[in-house]
């Protein structure tokens, strides 16, 4: 039953609003601002090995000071997403193969939280990604048997695809497979890096390619190869080895653990700005490096953090030691020795903010941090400590 109420007093209320609201000011410092809560940046570790893991993400404001303890903090992914995941704008991506769907998370308060996601099993895994502009996101990979290379463009607001398949070359004689990495769009093309493979443990071949996509239309245009290096490069969710410059330059690395190492060594190639072939004056591998190598990321200028396969370590898997190195002599010019060889190749290292370059890697002994690197002054730190009993450092990603 409704409770029985006097209309005259609410009557009085109307009466006042009008006098209420013009007594106030349209600049009126009284109204509350949202609190941005999100913290900007995050790690995530993992505790296991595989293939039995669980994996975690913590988040900090800052890398420079202080510590984050996995101990009684953090969330929980393992079953939503895996490290090798997409991040823009303070959102992850993630193309879960298990359950059929593709998700936008975000992490926060320390709940990683589905923001939106749909039905998707156009590609059999995504093998690589390159951003459009803020919204629209470009994703490679194969279809289930590995003999399509498929595409699917996603808006990020909506989760709204367009997909299809990319005329590639087809699979030469020999070989069962596409093989993708990384790709990178620039100047109105998307180059998409891929090789040929067969069943394992039959080596790759001794070859290297990149698909040249007019986005415009998404037709195919033409295939850029090398016999420098073999394999495709890698998977940049997992481990970054291409990027384009601030000139407008793309690079790509290939990983020499891709390759038949008794044929072919590791390389990094150049595709000039506004063109698109391969720069034939570039010729960056092992011989002018010195090392075999697995990663790349861009820190500005021309400069990059090379990580490579150090060969005076042995009886430890922790072999793969940091870098600097200049993009145009294609030559090493600082080894970062205080930096702790990583355990695996397979890291998101890197990022890279005013001036300085934020690391992590997985210590074989001591504690581990975040190593500050100072591009100017070409020095090293330590920053924020990472502790709690966890097995690996995985990821660093700037959210915001």
């Amino acid at each position: 039953m409704f409770k029985k109420f006097k209309l005259y007093p609410f009557l009085i209320a109307l009466a006042l609003i009008p006098f209420l609201n013009s007594c106030s000011s349209d600049d009126d410092d009284d109204t509350p601002t949202a609190v941005e809560t999100q913290e900007k940046y995050t790690v995530w570790l993992q505790i296991g090995s595989w293939p039995n893991t669980t994996q975690y993400v913590l988040a900090t404001n800052s890398l420079t000071e202080g510590s984050i303890d996995l101990t009684g903090h953090g969330a929980e992914v393992t079953g939503k997403s895996a490290y090798g995941i997409i991040t823009k704008g303070g959102f992850y991506y993630y193309y879960n193969t298990t359950t059929g769907r593709f998700s936008k998370f975000k992490y926060e308060k320390e709940l990683y939280s589905t923001v939106l996601e749909v039905p998707y099993t156009h590609l059999a895994d995504v093998s690589g990604f390159t951003w459009i502009n803020e919204t629209t996101l470009f994703v490679v990979g194969t279809n289930g048997d590995q003999n399509k290379m498929q595409y699917s463009v996603i808006d990020t607001e909506t989760l709204k695809m367009t997909n299809g398949v990319l005329d590639a070359p087809a699979i030469p004689t020999g070989f069962s497979y596409y093989n993708l990495g990384n790709i990178e769009y620039t100047n109105g093309k998307v180059f998409v890096q891929f090789g040929y493979s067969s069943d394992w443990p039959n080596p790759w071949q001794n070859k290297a390619y990149i698909g040249v996509v007019d986005y415009t239309t998404l037709k195919y245009d033409k295939t850029l190869s090398s016999t420098t290096s073999a394999g495709p490069g890698t998977n940049k969710l997992w481990l970054s080895s291409s990027f384009v410059d601030e000139s407008g330059n793309t690079y790509f690395a290939t990983n020499v653990e891709n390759s038949n190492l008794s044929v072919k060594q590791s390389a990094i190639y150049r595709i000039k700005k506004g063109t698109t072939e391969l720069d034939a004056s570039y010729n960056v591998n092992q011989a002018t490096l010195g090392y075999q190598g697995v990663g790349l990321w861009y820190i500005g200028d021309t400069k990059a953090i090379y990580k490579y396969i150090d060969p005076a370590i042995t009886g430890s898997t922790h072999i793969y030691a940091f870098a600097v190195m200049d993009l145009e002599t294609g030559k090493i010019i600082r080894k970062l020795s205080e930096i702790p060889n990583d355990g695996d190749a397979y890291i998101q290292n890197i990022i890279v903010e005013d001036g300085k370059v934020y690391m992590i890697t997985n210590a074989e002994t001591g504690k581990d941090y975040v190593y500050i690197y100072d591009i100017a002054a070409q020095t090293v730190k330590t920053g924020m400590e990472m502790i709690g009993g966890y097995d690996w450092v995985l990821r660093l990603d700037k959210m915001k």
